[in-house]
């Protein structure tokens, strides 16, 4: 139950950068985004994008690489804001300032980024 609590925690505060989020509430998070895209790319791969390929008069198999990904694309740029908010949540209740978000952009910061996602609780910074 707690998978499905995290979800609507993520889609109700999707524009909430005030408050904490957990490890748990975390995790569950980044692993229903990946489902989830997991299953719009195949989705895309094996029915929309034939389809619309064909449409557009183009031949398009299964699975091909120049298929459309109109669905993955979609999901993806609409999951963009829940999940920085949820992360920027989690990274305040790692006890540091929520612009710590922005050393994700470079390469490098990605690492101290997945620490500060792994770091146990600690009291919020106000």
């Amino acid at each position: 139950m707690r998978f499905i609590k995290a979800i609507k925690n993520g889609f109700t505060n999707y524009a909430n950068i005030n408050g904490v989020s957990s490890r748990g509430d975390f995790w569950f998070w980044v692993l229903f985004i990946c489902l989830f895209l997991c299953m719009t790319l195949i989705i895309d791969g094996a029915y929309l994008g034939p389809w619309i390929g064909n449409i557009s008069g183009e031949e398009v198999m299964a699975f091909d690489q120049d298929a459309p990904k109109w669905l993955s694309t979609t999901s993806l740029l609409l999951l963009i804001i829940p999940t920085l908010s949820v992360a920027m949540r989690r990274i305040q209740d790692a006890g540091f300032s929520r612009w710590w978000i922005l050393i994700g952009v470079t390469i490098i910061g990605c690492l101290p980024l997945l620490f500060l996602f792994i770091k146990k609780r600690k009291k919020p910074l106000k």
